[in-house]
């Protein structure tokens, strides 16, 4: 069933009519709560109450510490912050300024209050509908890398990429990650070759928070993003703490260790090190079937950052990265057939990756206005060896992207405008088969954010981008928001993307088998086009005397042209352009709420129609994509006690059934339900954390995820099929240390 959507963006309209002469004597006030780090700098404090005794209405802050509430005219009125744990503090609000509050601990000297952040926040104030995931929630799961730092998000989808590498992916929307724009501060992060395995080489250690943006994103950051933004926050030099340490060991026999170090540096600079080591000795194979499912590995990572804080109107910082990664995966032992010992199919990766990045911010006299200049310049380098086949990738980047904000309007509206360039240069190899392409790509952007009273908000983008390979492309793009109530959000978007698809790297699992590739010249691809519609209501109260949040998204994604990749013909793998028909719609229900202190319930469930068009030389078939679950259920359930000294969090995931291709003589089918069970322990003690966990506890893997096992260099063999766990039961231990003095 196809659901159409355009209606919903304007739902707004005839609904704001009715709240127009109430706030005819009311005014918006805006402002921020903080708290005093140990370093005595202010931090955000999200979650914190805001209460008007006069009104009687409350308001709860963001992510980023700020708030919005409207307040009865005439002024002088009373404010009250408050946030358990801390002193209560009144201020005495005499107009519309931003007004801001600093809380004190009510305990000082006897708590230690080390885990105030609510594990994610939804904003009530953006246009966008964007979702927070804090250090808090990824703390919960004891995330490696980048790719579980979302077993516990119901909006992201994970899953083992193949039955060989050990590596996950992630899927948004009903669709698969590479549509999904992933930055790092507002930068790309995984572009180009990376875009299939680059989620395991972020570790989990350095991320400090994760924001997601559903449906269309942002014009200033690209042309990209189908199905939304991820982006992710790392610890920077002067959010680090001095020292931190962190082990992490499993049953599978996996190292690893993090470390983070900042420190001040003459002349008002700041620095950090970021360093990452993991290494696994010996190859797993769990199910015994002669195939590895966790491979032998070694992975080094270090980034150094700088930052400038010596001038309140200029911003610098820079950065570089390097990782190296190896892993030998394979069959564990060669294959006896007809009294003949036949070859092991070995597999053997190896990434490099180098990065700089730097940041130059400049605010002017005039307020709200400011400049901002971005670039990045990046190599990557992966080579793989399976089986008879080889593939080789080099990428080198270049990114350029500058921001000029401003105000203007009596409300004080803002607006952004600025220019970005991608420069691409790729060299592919596959089979002996170079594959080429340089591209360069000039684009210019606009973006206004405006206010119409204290109750509706728009942000309306559009950027036109020049590719030397695709020509013009523009992407015009609107979010709109209205609060009925300072707790109670409706919004509504619309925009369209581009996408310049990456086959090969984006699709090597399928590589990891007998299927022959049949692909048109990189010239006569065309690049991916999409518009995707959205609906979002969020509602916040209390129940419990404590705050619950109710969430409601309805997504489209809809195909004018697509690179299929298609798995659908048994023996080879076709990519081609689009012919007929291409959508996704993707519902999602969720809720959290607090019935006492401590504890915290999340609730969400999701289902997922995403259909492609596949055609097979004068006949062309609509059909669900393979690998996408129908549906999801998830629920989590979280513990905190003895003044946050201990944690436990337990999740539930069923996961419905998707489609998997046939292949040889095996027919396709559907996969069945099942169900992931994950929790973890966490003891805080004053310098460190210790934690030990499990993962898939109920000890679910996918049977016989490989085809074609017995002889891997015959027509039959398949390790690309996956759509459920490789790995069963995982038991995992570690301590997390910091130190500020």
């Amino acid at each position: 069933m196809r659901i159409n959507l355009m209606l919903l963006l304007f739902i707004t309209v005839g609904v704001k009519s009715v709240y127009a002469q109430k706030e005819l004597d009311k005014q918006q006030v805006q402002g921020f709560v903080f708290e005093r780090n140990p370093a005595g700098n202010l931090d955000p404090l999200p979650g914190a109450h805001i209460y008007c005794p006069k009104n009687k209405n409350g308001s709860i802050t963001e992510p980023n510490g700020s708030f919005s509430i409207n307040l009865s005219l005439p002024f002088p009125q009373s404010l009250i912050a408050s946030f358990a744990g801390y002193q209560s503090d009144t201020l005495y609000i005499e107009n519309t300024e931003t007004v801001q509050f600093i809380l004190n601990p009510s305990l000082l000297n006897e708590v230690e209050l080390t885990d105030r952040q609510k594990s994610n926040a939804k904003s009530l104030l953006k246009s966008a509908n964007v979702e927070w995931i804090s250090r808090c929630e990824l703390e919960k799961a004891a995330c490696c890398n980048l790719s579980e730092s979302f077993e516990t998000n119901a909006s992201v989808d994970v899953n083992y990429t193949d039955a060989i590498t050990g590596a996950k992916k992630i899927h948004m929307l009903g669709l698969d990650g590479v549509h999904t724009q992933i930055l790092s501060e507002n930068m790309p992060l995984l572009r180009g070759l990376s875009a299939s395995y680059g989620l395991n080489y972020i570790p989990g250690t350095w991320v400090e928070s994760i924001q997601i943006a559903k449906g269309t994103g942002s014009v200033v950051n690209g042309f990209e993003s189908l199905t939304g933004q991820i982006n992710v926050e790392l610890y920077k030099p002067r959010t680090a703490d001095k020292l931190f340490w962190n082990t992490y060991v499993n049953n599978m026999g996996t190292i690893e260790n993090n470390f983070i170090a900042s420190s001040p540096v003459k002349n008002n600079w700041k620095t950090a090190l970021l360093g990452h080591y993991s290494y696994q000795g010996q190859s797993i194979d769990q199910n015994d079937d002669g195939f590895v499912d966790s491979p032998e590995m070694n992975r080094l990572a270090l980034f150094n950052r700088w930052e400038y804080k010596g001038d309140e109107n200029k911003h610098i910082s820079f950065g570089a990265k390097y990782l190296k990664e190896n892993r030998i995966s394979g069959q564990v032992r060669p294959v006896v057939s007809q009294g003949e010992i036949n070859r092991p199919y070995e597999v053997v990766m190896n990434t490099q990756q180098a990065e700089f990045h730097s940041k130059m911010g400049f605010i002017f006299d005039k307020p709200g206005t400011s400049l901002a200049i971005l670039t990045s310049l990046r190599f990557h380098n992966q080579e793989i060896e399976f089986g008879d086949s080889n593939y080789s990738g080099t990428q080198h980047s270049f990114y350029l992207n500058s921001i000029y904000q401003s105000k203007f309007g009596e409300n004080n509206n803002d607006y952004k405008i600025g220019i970005s360039y991608y420069a691409d240069n790729y060299k592919e190899v596959y089979k002996e088969v170079n594959y080429l392409r340089n591209d360069r790509t000039l684009g210019a952007f606009s973006e206004f954010s405006l206010k119409k009273g204290a109750r509706f908000s728009s942000v309306l983008g559009m950027r036109a981008d020049y590719s030397k390979l695709w020509g013009m492309w523009y992407s015009p793009r609107v979010h709109l928001k209205f609060n009925p109530v300072e707790t109670v959000v409706f919004r509504a978007s619309a925009g369209k993307a581009n996408r310049q698809a990456n086959v090969l790297a984006e699709n090597i699992s399928y590589f990891f088998s007998s299927r022959t590739l049949e692909m048109d010249d990189y010239q006569n691809l065309n690049a991916e086009e999409a518009w995707n519609y959205g609906f979002n209501f969020n509602a916040s109260f209390f129940m419990f005397t404590k705050e619950t949040t109710f969430n409601l998204d309805l997504y489209q994604t809809d195909f004018q042209s697509q690179v299929v990749v298609d798995v659908e013909q048994g023996d080879k793998i076709r990519i081609y352009n689009l012919e007929g028909g291409s959508y996704s719609t993707s519902l999602q229900i969720d809720a959290t709420l607090v019935p006492s202190e401590g504890w915290e319930l999340k609730f969400a469930q999701k289902w997922n129609e995403t259909k492609t068009t596949y055609s097979s030389g004068s006949s062309a078939n609509t059909t669900y994509m393979p690998f996408v679950s129908k549906h999801k259920s998830l629920a989590q359930v979280s513990y905190a006690a003895w003044q946050n000294k201990w944690d436990v969090n337990l999740t539930l995931q069923n996961i419905g059934p998707s489609r998997v291709p046939a292949k040889g003589e095996q027919e396709a089918y559907w996969s069945p339900n099942f169900n992931l069970l994950s929790g973890q322990f966490t003891r805080r003690f004053k310098k460190f954390d210790w934690y030990i966990g499990i993962e898939n506890a109920l000890n679910y893997t996918q049977e016989n995820p490989i085809r074609g096992i017995d002889n891997p260099f015959s027509d039959d063999f398949d390790a690309g099929m996956i759509w459920g766990p490789v790995m069963g039961v995982k038991v995992f231990s570690g301590i997390r240390m910091k130190f500020n003095d």
